[in-house]
């Protein structure tokens, strides 16, 4: 096998790299169990004795026991680096002292609960930021965490459990550990040890087990941790340098191959392929090798369909060049562990009725005799006829036949002038050496024609008899033979052996730039010059030109209208349906083919980060390893947007925190400088009134101080529930009262609109809190007067609905983005056309009055126009 075939692809190369730069990092260990009570820190504790036994510096950094005395048990004998104390909204916290960690640079560190969210005022917000800073600096790790705090998990867990997980650890702190250890134990163990005490509290005990420890679910867990901790070690597995016991693939678990041809029988092979994969829950690949087979159109756009389809079914796609199937399949097989082969095994007869490809599945049972294989025969009926081209210099354009004519018609002239000297024979010596130089310039085509054209001109001009085609001697008639063989199989070796040069200097290529594009990635100091920087490289190497179209953070694609790529609304509708799809489109795809530039989604683990465009200067469809390549650099981009995002979404996070922060602070002193002279003036237009008691103006200040009294408790009730403080004071009341009260209020304060109240008759009384109940129909109907025009009208209904009573807020405005209904709710959220004083949390604090009441409240655009915000509030709580 050739140096060629075992070559490694431009990834690899990139994570050989990636190992070389982080050899002076330390290691990092993971105990990672499906639920608390398996026994991580349990286990970690035990590895760190006997670490300690053996001589190593081991230090606990943070350690949480949870009052389990076995564990407890475990800390003592181990040094302690003493808590960090940080205050927070009044209370103390202990967290990780990373900075003391830093400065007695320990050899092994214990790092609890890996997901936990460290209190405001540390250096990271979270801890595994923490242990990231502890590993750069050349300490090793370890540390504790469950299943449910993993990214990629978390709508898993969701499904499961029904319990959105907050805290969570990107997968990529998890691929960068040396070494994951499983603490396992059955479910039955586990809820035998809940219900012993040995894991929660005796209150939290029972709490535990009516949401999260059932069986079931423990169950479910279980299997997910064991499935990923399987696919982490398969992937440590495949990056491993082999040794000399591993010459073939060990089935740690399954690996499905595909072999792809332009055929469109290859479908079939791909679908059944992707059902197997499926069913053995494996991956799989679809290759594509490519033998320097010239291929027609047809030809192509049909393998440009497979391969996508492939790589829409889940497969993993790899196309490379090598002449021979068998070699290269074989070289796949070995480099990523591949335990099955599927083929397609055609019917049809190949030249003089030699079946070639019959002998495919023979050399690869002789070579891969680990591997099973699996034939897929064509079916009978099928219509595909395919072209076999015998002859490839037919494909070759004819100015390369001109120029060789023309040069063998030279090389002839300057014979007939050497022959006195030399002698006919060495005229053969003369003409092989000619079918050398010409294999230097030309493919093999030409050099074929050549070798045959010498032939006859040997024999006609040469060999005598002259100017006939015969031969006097059989020793000539076997020199000839024996030139055409030479001349042809060198002819044919050279330009492979070009074209195997070609294919080191691109793979070479490709590999350098993307060591480039990623060096970029890490040393840019802005996300814009980075973005310029490969943008050039990849413009340096693909005749073209490039742009990156990111997604706004929370929002849609951002499109610059100065981009000059994105000339038309064709141009930016197709880069909107790449990201809405996650589908390549544009120029030469059968997607909106009419637009000027090919779009590639950028697609991360969980969302869309944006779309690649490309505009090709040459308008030549790009090969499928251009493409296949571009996907690489592409995953290489999408990561480090996610990892972009991620930190930005952070830094965004902490800046509404101290905006909160800031707003509850204002509002609480609003509150407590207002309410004492509030009171007076309450307290003196009651003495007032008294005197005097039909003095309209008494009546009036006495209104507006009970009015700016109930806005006050207002404004305490929303600090309280802004910090999660929610403590219902139920009593029985008439819904219809409490609407007519609220509207009544409101209205005072709003004119040029009309209000339009209908309440269903015979409502029963229901259980509420009247303050929050009034905060929230203060906030539905001020958004109604303030989003609709003067002079609309503002409707609200109230109507019993199954076991539920419906309050209906609806105006006459523009209504709510279709896209933006779903996160109008959330906290600071604002529509981008807003331009009012609010916070934005008015909605916010009414959802959460909802949902203390065992509610619900939805909004909807109405078919007209304007929005409508219902609110579902229980008969019975």
């Amino acid at each position: 096998m050739s140096e060629q075939e075992q070559r490694p692809p431009p990834e690899d190369f990139l994570k050989i790299a990636e190992a070389q730069e982080s050899k002076d990092k330390g290691q990092l260990k993971i105990f990672l169990g499906m639920a608390a009570g398996v026994g991580k820190t349990y286990t970690m504790l035990k590895e760190a004795h006997a670490l300690q036994r053996e001589g190593a510096h081991v230090v606990i950094g943070s350690v949480d026991t949870h009052g389990r005395s076995e564990t407890s048990a475990l800390v003592l004998g181990l040094k302690k680096i003493p808590a960090k104390m940080i205050a927070y909204r009044n209370r103390e916290f202990q967290e990780l002292d990373l900075d003391a960690i830093l400065h007695l640079r320990p050899e092994v560190v214990l790092v609890d609960e890996l997901a936990h969210t460290n209190t405001p005022g540390l250096r990271h917000p979270k801890r595994w930021q923490d242990v990231l800073e502890i590993l750069e600096h050349g300490m090793d790790v370890y540390t504790t965490l469950n299943v449910q705090h993993i990214e990629s998990l978390k709508e898993v867990v969701l499904g499961i459990t029904g319990i959105a997980v907050q805290e969570t650890v990107p997968d990529s702190i998890i691929e960068k550990a040396t070494s994951v250890h499983l603490v396992d134990l059955t479910p039955d163990e586990l809820l035998q040890r809940l219900k012993e005490g040995k894991i929660y509290l005796q209150d939290q005990t029972k709490l535990a087990v009516q949401n999260f420890f059932k069986k079931d679910k423990l169950t479910a867990l279980r299997e997910i941790v064991l499935r990923y901790v399987a696919n982490k070690v398969d992937r440590d597995l495949q990056h491993m340098e082999p040794s000399s016991e591993r010459r073939v693939p060990w089935r740690a678990r399954e690996k499905f191959l595909v072999a792809v041809s332009p055929s469109p029988y290859s479908q079939k092979v791909i679908r059944r392929a992707c059902r197997m994969a499926v069913h053995f829950d494996a991956p799989w690949i679809a290759l594509y090798v490519n033998d320097n087979r010239i291929l027609d159109e047809q030809a192509i756009q049909q393998l440009t369909y497979n391969l996508q389809l492939a790589r829409n079914l889940g497969a993993e796609v790899v196309t490379i060049k090598n002449p021979s199937l068998s070699e290269a399949i074989q070289s796949i097989v070995r480099q990523r562990g591949v335990t099955q082969i599927l083929l397609g095994h055609s019917l049809e007869k190949k030249l003089f009725g030699t079946a070639t490809y019959f002998s495919l599945p023979d050399l690869l049972a002789a070579e891969c005799p680990e591997v099973d294989i699996h034939i897929l025969r064509k079916d009978k009926d099928a219509s595909y006829s395919k072209k076999i081209s015998f002859f490839p210099f037919f494909k070759v354009p004819w100015m390369s036949y001109i120029w060789v004519f023309g040069l063998a018609g030279l090389l002839n002239l300057a014979n007939f002038f050497l022959v006195p000297f030399i002698g006919y024979e060495t005229v053969g010596i003369i003409y092989l050496l000619g079918i050398l130089l010409l294999s230097l310039f030309f493919t093999k085509g030409p050099v074929i024609f050549a070798s045959l054209l010498f032939a006859v001109y040997w024999n006609a001009f040469f060999i005598p008899p002259l100017f006939v085609f015969e031969m006097s001697k059989k020793e000539d008639m076997a020199l000839v033979a024996l030139y055409v063989i030479t001349a042809i199989s060198t002819g044919v070796l050279v330009d492979r052996a070009r074209a195997h040069k070609e294919m080191l200097q691109k793979n070479e290529a490709m590999t350098r730039l993307l060591y480039d594009v990623v060096k970029k990635m890490g040393s840019g100091p802005t996300t814009q010059e980075i973005f310029n920087s490969v943008k050039e490289e990849l413009e340096r190497f693909f005749k073209g030109k490039f742009e990156i179209l990111v997604k706004q953070l929370g929002n849609g694609l951002k499109l610059d209208p100065s981009n000059q790529l994105l000339v038309n609304e064709l141009e930016k509708n197709t880069a909107r349906w790449v990201f809405e799809n996650g589908k390549e489109a544009g120029w030469s795809t059968e997607t909106l083919p009419s637009a000027r530039n090919l779009y590639f989604p950028l697609k991360g683990l969980h969302r869309m980060v944006g779309v690649l465009v490309f505009k090709s200067e040459t308008q030549k469809n790009l090969s499928l390893e251009e493409k296949n390549f571009i996907y690489t650099i592409i995953g290489q981009l999408t990561a480090y947007l996610e990892r972009t995002f991620s930190e930005e979404e952070v830094k965004q996070h902490e800046q509404l925190k101290l905006i909160e922060k800031i707003h509850k602070t204002i509002l609480e002193k609003i509150s407590c400088e207002f309410s004492i002279p509030i009171a007076r003036i309450q307290a003196s237009a009651q003495m007032l009134k008294t005197r005097n008691p039909v003095s309209k103006e008494i009546h009036q200040i006495d209104e507006a101080a009970e009015t700016l009294s109930k806005r006050l408790t207002h404004i305490l009730a929303m600090v309280k529930l802004s910090e999660g403080i929610v403590t219902l004071n139920l009593s029985l009341q008439d819904i219809k009262e409490l609407i007519h009260e609220c509207c009544f209020n409101v209205k005072k304060g709003q004119k040029g609109h009309t209000l339009n109240i209908y309440i269903e008759d015979h409502l029963p009384l229901i259980s509420l809190d009247v303050c929050l109940v009034e905060i929230l129909l203060y906030h539905l109907l001020l958004n109604a007067f303030e989003y609709s025009p003067s002079g609309s009208t503002v409707k609200v209904e109230a109507k019993k609905s199954d076991s539920y009573i419906v309050i209906s807020v609806a105006d006459e405005g523009k209504g709510i983005p279709d896209d933006q209904l779903e996160t109008i709710f959330e906290k600071f959220f604002r529509l981008p056309e807003e331009t009012g004083s609010g916070m934005g949390l008015g909605l916010a604090i009414a959802k959460t009055i909802a949902e203390a009441h065992k509610g619900k409240l939805k909004v909807e655009n109405l078919p007209a126009r304007g929005a409508k915000f219902s609110l579902y509030l229980p008969v019975k709580i």
